[in-house]
């Protein structure tokens, strides 16, 4: 844990130098609230905190960051998109409520970008396909025939209906030919707590909120969704090398605001702090992208090309799945 925090802080501490918000001299006179749409430990938390505490020292104020999590985040969502454009309320968010949610669900409390200011995007985030050292899979050929020999029995948890994670798990199951049960959780803190319990028997979480319990010998990493292999987990192989090009995804976080924020609150001062970004140690694969490039939060793999997740759930054909659990 203390490797992701220090190598989390590395990759976010440029961002703390990105912030200040010339033109808007008594900016920040209060503590800022970063609104975290999930239970604590996951991925989305895990770096939110890191980033309050850089932030927070940059400014000169406390960051303060709260958990609103349900509803596969978009009740933190909401709240941040309903709050005043003063720069005192941000949200630190990933794929699941910005992006993928709004385009599956008939109907979500708020409209993608109209009610946001995109800040900026931050990381790229790989997801990992875990297991619970119970099952009879020491890897993902190993895994993939026990799953089918076993259908409809193995549980997989995610971070809820239409989450990154449970669109990865869809696209895993529809490329391996699987057919597993699902089990939503409000976030990755709770579903990791009941991997490492044996209540389920496969998980998917960003890789950084998987890492740290690796060493209890009760969870085995066997797959990264991620286009290529992760400095966090360097023995683990990708969907791709293990023969399911069309089971890649990458998440990306990001940080957002409700619509009409000040420029002078938001603004990046200048290209090159950008570029700083982007150049810093790459175990958290920094992902750095200005506000107008903010508004898809995942990129997906079709063998062939990346494309944003809007264009793609246009298309693709596990789209169903999806929309069919929002109706029920």
């Amino acid at each position: 844990m203390k490797t992701i925090v220090k190598l989390a802080g590395a990759a976010l501490l440029a961002l703390a130098a990105l912030v200040a918000p010339a033109g808007a001299q008594d900016y920040p006179n209060k503590p800022i609230r970063l609104i975290v749409p999930y239970p604590p430990g996951g991925g989305v938390d895990i770096c939110a905190r890191i980033l309050a505490e850089l932030l927070g020292a940059k400014l000169g104020q406390p960051m303060i960051v709260e958990n609103k999590p349900g509803a596969t985040s978009t009740i933190g969502v909401e709240f941040v998109a309903k709050s005043a454009p003063d720069g005192y309320t941000l949200l630190a968010t990933n794929s699941d409520g910005m992006t993928i949610v709004p385009n599956v669900k008939r109907t979500v409390p708020y409209s993608v970008p109209k009610d946001f200011t995109f800040i900026s995007r931050l990381l790229l985030v790989p997801l990992t396909v875990s297991v619970y050292s119970g099952v009879p899979a020491k890897n993902m050929t190993e895994f993939i025939a026990y799953a089918k020999a076993n259908p409809g029995k193995l549980r997989y948890g995610t971070s809820g209906v239409g989450s990154g994670p449970h669109f990865a798990a869809l696209l895993l199951e529809k490329a391996a030919g699987l057919k597993m049960v699902h089990v939503p959780y409000k976030g990755s803190g709770p579903n990791i707590q009941d991997l490492l319990g044996g209540h389920i028997d496969l998980s998917l979480n960003a890789v950084q909120a998987i890492v740290p319990v690796v060493s209890s010998g009760k969870v085995r990493m066997l797959a990264l969704t991620s286009p290529t292999r992760d400095p966090f987990a360097p023995d683990v192989p990708t969907m791709a090398e293990i023969g399911l090009p069309d089971a890649t995804l990458a998440i990306m976080y990001g940080l957002v605001g409700p619509a009409g924020m000040p420029a002078a609150v938001t603004e990046w001062r200048n290209a090159s702090d950008a570029r700083d970004l982007v150049a810093l140690d790459h175990t958290l694969r920094p992902a750095y992208a200005p506000a107008e490039r903010c508004t898809d939060f995942v990129v997906v793999n079709d063998s062939s090309n990346h494309h944003g997740i809007r264009e793609y759930l246009r298309a693709a054909p596990i789209q169903e799945p999806i929309r069919e659990l929002f109706q029920q």
